[in-house]
């Protein structure tokens, strides 16, 4: 599928098994209950969520790819569910909280009207407490309004396509979609958006020049208030200098991501 409009398409493109299908609604109480909320998440789940559904589950017996289990590792299953908004301002928020409630991995499908947001986190089993899991990182992509998405943003919608990702174990086939939502937040700095493979940097390096770009876009922000509230004219080519430096150092993470 070359361009996806509606959310019906996404989840055509995104292929997942007839088998791997579950529909069953969660409810807010059960993130109330367990999920520790404190007042500010908890008007966010009553004022913007209006429904939650565990809408595919992903495991050896549903998709016929091995699980993964380690020390640190613990992908049995993948769900992936759906999460209907009323309002989107809150989202990154109320992904983070279900991020941190349900203990395996998650891709949470975001959908208002026909725009949608993906989150996905990198979790791990705490050394100190095994019964426990410890989220290190959330990944988004982001808003995305389908019927009027960027090149960028269509060409990420296509590649999140199962038939793409890795069938080794549920930990790489996880991280293939990990990487891609990676790969769309360099395309917002690089203009292109460039699908994980051998001709581009591995996702930890990826993730970190990303993170850089994003320290040096801040710094050069503040750089420039402080320019335009400079009167000493000494001061005022230093922090010049300064900030050619950053645009100099942004420019090549640019180009490498």
């Amino acid at each position: 599928m070359s361009d996806i409009r509606s959310i019906e398409d996404f989840y055509e493109n995104l292929g997942l098994p007839e088998a791997c299908a579950l529909g069953k609604r969660l409810y807010k109480k059960q993130f109330y209950e367990h999920g520790q909320l404190g007042a500010a998440d908890k008007k966010a789940f009553v004022e913007d969520i209006e429904g939650i559904d565990w809408a595919y589950t992903l495991k050896p017996s549903t998709i016929n790819i091995p699980k993964l289990e380690d020390d640190t590792h613990e992908y049995l299953e993948i769900a992936v569910l759906q999460v209907m908004l009323s309002a989107i301002e809150r989202c990154t928020r109320i992904a983070a909280v279900i991020q941190k409630a349900i203990p395996y991995p998650l891709l949470i499908v975001f959908v208002r009207g026909n725009g949608l947001a993906i989150s996905a986190a990198d979790k791990r089993i705490n050394r100190a407490d095994a019964n426990k899991i410890v989220v290190e990182n959330i990944y988004d992509t982001g808003w995305i309004d389908i019927s009027a998405a960027s090149a960028e943003q269509q060409a990420f919608l296509s590649d999140l396509r199962v038939s793409n990702f890795s069938f080794r174990n549920l930990y790489a086939f996880y991280q293939d979609a990990v990487a891609r939502i990676i790969a769309l937040n360099c395309a917002r700095h690089s203009g292109r958006y460039e699908p994980p493979s051998r001709k581009t940097m591995p996702k930890a390096d990826r993730l970190e020049a990303l993170r850089q770009m994003e320290k040096l876009h801040q710094e050069r922000a503040e750089v420039r208030n402080k320019l335009k509230k400079e009167k000493n004219l000494g001061t005022q080519v230093s922090l010049n200098t300064r900030i050619k430096q950053l645009s100099d150092r942004i420019e090549t993470i640019r180009s490498d991501i």
